[in-house]
């Protein structure tokens, strides 16, 4: 009996994972065009052609935070289980605007946003070449199924970020897989499962972060998707056109961290999410 339910959890398994990765996020409802923005002491706030808004948070030097509300204001509700962190202090940042697109700079990172289509650039300061970019606007499902996959209708709406994909551009991170060190081409499902017994190739299982390092030519971005809902991340295994990363609820709401070396990238990120306390010599007894 208990072999045949393992059995069947596991087809029920593969066949959500091959409806997700069926997912084409270029076939989903657009973010509109920025129409008018507002500014604030630690960021902008844009407002679009059909009623979302889109948040650019300046944490610090190389650390931007999006935040984005399809077809409706973002809540003023902002609580994250993640997040250890939410005091910073705003560094020193400078908007510029043009006919076509917004900048926002800091020493280190300019995000350009562009105005129609809604397009996210990021750029080093110094050199002014793009680290990662949007290859679509950000997208939403606001019917409730997509792929055969049937959402929660409480979660709201399936939402989604594509990114550009360099020619020789590597993946690294989230958290634990049955898969190479290299993620590209990949697609990866987060949500924290029990699966004993687990081969190579089978996902998920038990430990997710939605957190990924992308390196291309020696330089290297950090992405952090802070949404709690099932996730699902591909990196170019559909499209060699981009990769994307999404959730079947809740917001857009992701940190861009800036290195160039992943050394730095992780540093920034523990600031963010917390460090691991010490464990106390009397826990090491057992060892």
């Amino acid at each position: 009996m208990k072999r045949t339910l393992m059995t069947v959890l596991g087809l029920l398994a593969a066949s959500s994972l091959s409806f997700a990765q069926g997912i084409d996020v270029s076939k989903l409802e657009k973010i509109g065009p920025v129409i008018s923005l507002v500014k604030t002491e630690k960021g902008i706030t844009l407002n679009c052609g059909d009623n979302s808004q889109v948040q650019l948070i300046v944490l610090a030097p190389d650390l931007i935070r999006v935040r984005a509300s399809f077809a409706k204001s973002i809540s003023a509700r902002d609580h994250s289980w993640a997040i250890a962190k939410d005091d910073w202090t705003t560094p020193r940042w400078t908007i510029r605007e043009t006919a076509e697109a917004i900048i926002v700079a800091t020493d280190e990172i300019e995000v350009v946003v562009h105005r129609s289509p809604l397009l996210i650039d990021f750029r080093d300061a110094r050199t002014h070449e793009t680290i990662n970019a949007d290859e679509q606007p950000m997208a939403y499902d606001g019917k409730g199924t997509l792929a055969g996959i049937q959402f929660d209708p409480a979660a709201g709406m399936f939402v989604a970020a594509a990114k550009t994909l360099g020619f020789d551009e590597h993946f690294y991170g989230l958290g634990e897989k049955a898969a190479r060190l290299d993620k590209r081409r990949g697609f990866f499902v987060n949500w924290n499962s029990d699966t004993p017994g687990y081969t190579e190739g089978r996902d998920p299982i038990y430990q997710t972060i939605p957190f990924y390092l992308g390196l291309q030519h020696g330089a290297a971005y950090g992405i952090f998707s802070d949404n709690s809902y099932r996730s699902y991340f591909d990196f170019g295994r559909l499209s060699q056109e981009h990769v994307w990363f999404g959730a079947e609820g809740g917001e857009m709401n992701y940190y861009f961290f800036y290195g160039p070396s992943i050394k730095k990238i992780l540093a920034r990120y523990a600031d963010l999410d917390g460090r691991m306390p010490l464990t106390p010599l009397w826990a090491l007894g057992v060892q």
